[in-house]
Formats: C-alpha cells, structure tokens, sequence
C-alpha cells in the first residue's frame, strides 16, 4: 500500500495528573534525563512484514554546538521476528524505504554529493545498482505496485526553475504576476544582460544591486509571506517530480512541470500518477489558498483535473494497493474546521464521505481496498481508526490515554511508535487490529529503569457552553493535607492543540516538576483539537475569557482536594498558551507568580510579526483594517488589560521566532517594566518558535530551570 505520510504541527493546551506512590528507592527525573530522551520520527515497514526500518532522534554531546549538544538521526532496522537482530545504520542515511517487491531503498547524503535514491539491500550503499542521477536533491520517494518506478521529488527555487531544461523545457516566465513593482512582465526573473556597475546606467545597477542579493547583503522580496520560522526570504519554492526506471533500461525524465507546486503523488499504475497541484490560476502562489487533485499520464506528460473546485485544498492523503481507490481530504483555507475525509474510487471517480468528529492524519489503506486507517487528535490521545469501507463505520483501535505517532498495518501484524505516561518513545508490534502489543525496543526503558514517573489521572467537567473539559493532574508524593504542595498549571499553544497522556512535547517538563514536588494540572479548554468540530470552534472570537474560565474551574476542582498549598499556585504556557497566561494574570490575581513563552499579546500587530498571521481571519473574521476587526483584536488582546497585571511575570522569547515574533514581547516586557512591576524578560540567540520542543538543547534546559528558580524565588514558605 502506500501511504502518503503528513505529519501537523501539534498545539498545546491544559490538563491534570495524580501520580501513585513512588517506592523509596527510585530516583527522581532530572534536567539532564532531557539529553536522554530518544524519540522515534519515522518508520518504514517491508510489505512482507518481515523487516521494519525506523529513524530515532537522540541528543549527543557535541563540544563543537552552542551549548554542547547537538541533535543526530539515526537509521536502524530489524528483523520482527527476532528482537535482538536490531541493525544500525550509518549516519549519512536520510530515509531508508522499501519498493512494493520489498526492496530495500535509501535517501543517502554522500560526502560533497546531493541527496540521491541508491539501493540499499544490506549495509553497504550500492552505488552502482542505481546510476540515474537527479541533477538536484532528491527529497521524497514513491514505489510503484511492480517495484520496477519511483517518483523522485525534488525542491527548486523560482529561479532554479525558470532556467530548468527539465522542468521548463520552452524558457518560460510564470503567467502569474511575480509582483514585483514596475515588472509587468516578470523580466526581472532573467538573469540580466548587462555587467553589474554601480556607477553605470539603470540595468548596470539592478545587475550590481543582484549581485548584493548574491552576496547576502541584502534580501530582497516581493512575497506576502516572507517570513519563516526563523528568518526572512524573497525567494519561492516549488516541488516537482522526475520518474525513474529502476530496472536501469531507461533514463529518468520529468514528470511534472509549469510554476507550480506538486506537493504530493502516488502510482495509481504502471502508466498513471495521481497527484495534488496548487490550483492553476493567475494568482501569485502566497496567494492562492486551494488546489486540485489530478491524473498524469506518465508517457506523455497530460494532465487531467478530476477533483477541484477553487474552493476547497484537496489533498491526496492515500492509494490503496490495488489502485482503484484513493483518500482524499479537503479543507476550506482560513475555516475554523477539522476538515473532511473521502475516499474516491477510480472507476467512476465516486465518493464517499468518512463521517467522524475528529481530525485525520497519516492515512492508509489496509491489505484490502475495503479498509481504510488514520490517526486523530483524540481526547488526550493519538489513536488509530480503522473505516469499514462496506458499513462506513469507524472504529478506534488504540487507548485515548497514549500517542500513536507513526504506524503500519499488514495482513496480520501492525507496527508503530507510541508514546506512554510512562515512557516517551518505544517501538510495538501488534495484531492487526492493534491488540495485544508487544515493545521491541529499549530506547527509553533502560535508562528510565529506577527512575520514579508519577501517573496522571483524568478528571471532567461541563462547563457553561455545555462542553465537557477534560484535565489531568500529577501529583507529587509528599502532597497531603497537612503537607501541601504547590501547583503548576500547564497550558499549551495552538490554540487547536491539544495536551494530554499521548503527548510526548511535554513528557519530561511534567515529570522534572512533579520531582520538584509541584502538582501539574494540564488540560484542554474550549478551542483545543482532540474533542470534535463544535469544541474546536467554541472559543472563535473568545481566546481570552471562555478558555480562561475552563481553566479556572479546573483549578478550582483540584484545589478542593485539599492538598494544594493556594499561596502558592503558579501558571505558564507557550504560544497560545502564553497569550492565556498573560490574559488570566490580567484577570485574576490567584497566581504566586507565571511565566509566559514566545507569545502573541497584541492581535493587532500579529498580522505583521507573525507568519501565521492567516489566523485573524479563522479565529477573528478578518484581518485588522477590515469593518469592525480593530475593535475585537483590541478588546481580544491580553495588552489592552496590560496594565492590570501585577503577577510576577518571567516572558521568554526566541530572537530568531516567527511564528509569533519577539516584539510581541518586547513590547509586554516594556510596558510592565515602564510601570514598575516585577518583570523580567529572557531573550535565547538564534531561537525560534520550537525552542522547547526540538531548539537548542542547552537553551531548552535553561529555559526550564529559569521558569522554575523565577517560582522559587516567590515561593511563600509559610502554611
């Protein structure tokens, strides 16, 4: 089968965990049990069952790094029938993927080469088995049924295509205006005729003025979206595909062309590729916002639009084995949705809608066309569902209390990642339908052996909109009655994320604060993903008040337990989860002290500091110059209540982050210190929005001692 592998970028948000008594022996997590965390981010399955390969990310010591750590990726394979056959592969291997026929392949990073396809069948890279050299990178690759074609993908800049004699074969310019002010006809995109000379005419200048942008002394764009997560760029990329004959008869050729992106492709057979393209209009490709689902011919290069509207994204989530079905998701850009889920056959290009109040991710088909799996977002969870195609039924295969991150499923086994209360990343293998699993490997057990991991335990309320709230809470051993402990309430980002048992973002910064004797409360208000379309949508217009209730009343419940110390109750949050900090400090005064990280605290200026601007108009109507928005941005923002914050407040921000950007700080920062409150304010070098999930593993450490000396230094002693 093959499966079209996507994976989301996963939100954070509240809950609750009660651990059970810990034995006197064990040891407590630590800041440095965060170096030995390894994480499995991919797997591949032989189509037999009988081999798996799997990527583990780990953190080395690296002297030369800032901080002295680095991440590494390594690749490793074995055998499912014996445990112990684990093989581990060279640090040079990008993707390890097996052909339809089980033939072993791999994405190689060879030393001064490009990324290139070779064979792989043992240890040792077979350079001569596989000579059809991709004159760029090869980033992605597709087997067909007979094992005999791939589909390589490679990534080219605006530039890089229009002087491409594979892709752009005629010497074309796009038809889409590159808007660029004063170049009707897009001209500039040629490389210029004339010598670059500052002191010369017109096109000597703008040749001279190119040859900065060259040298990096400037950057130039004309791009609506020219920020990225980490810096700023005017260049645009595309993706597009070249076949390949893996028998060595023939060469390989392009597959796709003209100035669009091919994002995803599949073999429907031998002779046809089914593929999802960016809509083909005249519109700038920042600004077109859907995408049509189409059939090539791999002869000769036709293409054919079977699925398409201008309305929707179609994406091509999945082929069965057989080829005459297909999955198919679709999403209205900038709604406030889950999105919706159809499988197609190929016969008469029928649909049928999958009906199930969840979101859908890493989809496949089974052994047989009539069964469809995917992951959702599901109570606290990542769980597997499997689709009667025949019923239209859906069953959910996994526990809401665990996180499913990769997955395979075969005749009579399946294989995935999971993530545990109790241990953050582990291999299983499985019945098909998922029971009875069994852990291959120790990647985390051996080191987690001894160590004390406190239990969460879920609690539930309704709250006013009728919504039921989920939250966990872990409990520190020594909390009692008369030995009451603080508690540190966790809210995530998003705010369509969701937290809970199965996510591994926050595994270790729970359990290092649960050893420092503080309750964790994490949980997910209205808005979070995880609880249906209705519970997605509940905080549009509201990301302030309604959310911040939920987590109120979540507080309010744990500490009628009795053994929470109520001097001393303390908040953060990342992202989201930040913006919710700063507004409940502004709100409320319950809380010893919080901490907020990488933040948004004014939606009016989010449209500008942020690359996600695009959500003012999902969660808010629209963008800060149209009818009416000003006011509900302003009203809406933590900011505006800025001056009411009187919590001491430690603010973190990436210099390098985005997604949200650093004046969004800057700004509360100053404000708050102007006023004479207790403020203080960490900026980490080069970071961006990810720092505490996959940044710099020195600055991740120190952000979290940081939040937890900060709390300690307000902490009230007396009970």
């Amino acid at each position: 089968m093959i499966q079209i592998k996507t994976y989301h970028l996963f939100y954070v948000i509240i809950g609750f965990v009660l651990c059970q008594p810990l034995n006197a022996q064990e040891q407590p997590i630590r800041i440095s049990d965060l170096t030995k965390i390894k994480n499995i981010t991919d797997l591949q399955v032989r189509p037999d069952g009988g081999e798996v390969a799997y990527a583990v990310k780990e953190i080395i010591a690296d002297t030369a790094a800032t901080g002295g750590y680095a991440y590494q990726t390594k690749w490793f394979t074995q055998n499912l029938k014996d445990k112990n056959s684990i093989e581990e592969h060279d640090k040079q291997i990008d993707q390890i993927s097996y052909g339809s026929d089980g033939k072993r392949w791999a994405i190689v990073k060879r030393k001064g080469k490009d990324k290139q396809l070779y064979a792989y069948p043992n240890a040792t890279i077979d350079t001569a088995s596989f000579h059809h050299r991709i004159p760029y990178p090869v980033e992605q690759v597709r087997f067909s049924a007979d094992g005999k074609q791939a589909l390589l993908a490679v990534r080219l800049t605006l530039q890089d295509l229009v002087t491409s004699k594979d892709f752009n074969p005629k010497d074309l310019l796009p038809e889409w205006s590159y808007e660029r002010p004063g170049d009707t006809n897009n001209q500039s995109l040629r490389k210029p005729s004339a010598s670059p000379d500052a002191d010369g005419d017109a096109q000597q200048v703008a040749a001279y003025l190119l040859q900065n942008e060259e040298k990096n002394l400037a950057k130039l764009t004309n791009k609506l979206q020219f920020q990225t997560e980490s810096s700023t760029t005017g260049k645009l990329y595309f993706t597009h595909w070249y076949t390949v004959d893996l028998t060595g008869e023939n060469a390989s050729k392009p597959l796709t062309s003209d100035f669009r992106s091919y994002q995803r492709v599949a073999f429907l057979s031998s002779d046809q590729v089914i593929a999802s393209v960016d809509r083909d209009t005249l519109a700038h490709p920042d600004r077109i916002n859907t995408s049509d689902i189409v059939l090539i011919n791999i002869k000769n290069g036709t293409q054919q639009r079977i699925i398409g509207d201008g309305v929707y994204r179609y994406q091509l989530e999945a082929v069965s084995l057989s080829g005459k079905k297909i999955a198919i998701s679709r999403v209205e850009a900038n709604s406030l949705t889950q999105g919706q889920l159809y499988v197609y056959d190929t016969k008469d290009w029928k649909s049928q809608a999958i009906v199930h109040d969840r979101n859908h991710a890493q989809v496949q088909f089974g052994v047989k066309d009539s069964e469809l799996y995917f992951v959702s977002f599901s109570n606290g969870g990542k769980v597997v569902n499997r689709v009667d195609l025949a019923s239209g039924k859906v069953s959910v295969l996994t526990s809401v209390d665990e996180g499913v991150n990769d997955y395979w499923v075969g005749k009579n086994q399946a294989v995935f990642a999971k993530t545990t209360f109790a241990n953050p990343s582990e291999l299983y293998v499985a019945q098909a339908n998922f029971a009875a699993p069994k852990v291959i490997t120790e990647l985390n057990s051996s080191w987690l052996a001894g160590k004390s991991i406190a239990k969460p335990e879920k609690f539930t309320f309704t709250n006013e909109l009728g919504l039921e709230v989920e939250y966990w809470l872990l409990k520190p051993q020594e909390s009692s009655a008369t030995a009451k402990s603080p508690l540190l309430v966790q809210i995530h980002g998003g705010p369509a994320s969701m937290f809970g048992p199965g996510d591994g973002s926050m595994w270790h910064e729970y359990q290092y604060f649960v050893a420092k004797g503080y309750g964790v409360l994490y949980g997910n208000p209205r808005g979070s993903n995880g609880y249906g379309e209705a519970f997605l949508q509940a905080n549009y217009r509201d990301w302030g008040k309604g959310p911040s209730s939920d987590v109120f009343a979540a507080v309010d419940k744990v500490v009628s337990q009795g053994w929470v110390d109520t001097n001393n109750l303390y908040v953060t949050g990342g992202s989201y989860g930040a913006f919710l900090t700063a507004w409940i400090i502004a709100h409320d005064s319950r809380f010893r002290a919080a901490s907020s990280q990488r933040g948004v605290y004014d939606l009016y200026t989010f449209f500008g500091s942020g690359n996600v601007w695009p959500m003012l108009k999902r969660y808010f109507g629209g963008f800060p110059w149209e009818d009416g928005i000003k006011e509900v941005l302003e009203e809406q923002s933590p900011i505006t209540y800025a001056t009411q914050i009187r919590t001491p407040l430690l603010i973190f921000h990436g210099e390098n982050d985005n997604r949200t950007g650093p004046t969004q700080s800057d700004y509360l920062y100053k404000e708050l210190k102007y006023l004479g409150r207790d403020v203080e304010y960490v900026r980490h070098p080069d970071a961006d929005h990810e720092i505490t999930r996959s940044g710099n593993v020195a600055q991740r450490i120190d952000q979290m001692l940081r939040t937890y000396e900060f709390f300690e230094r307000f902490r009230n002693t007396d009970q």
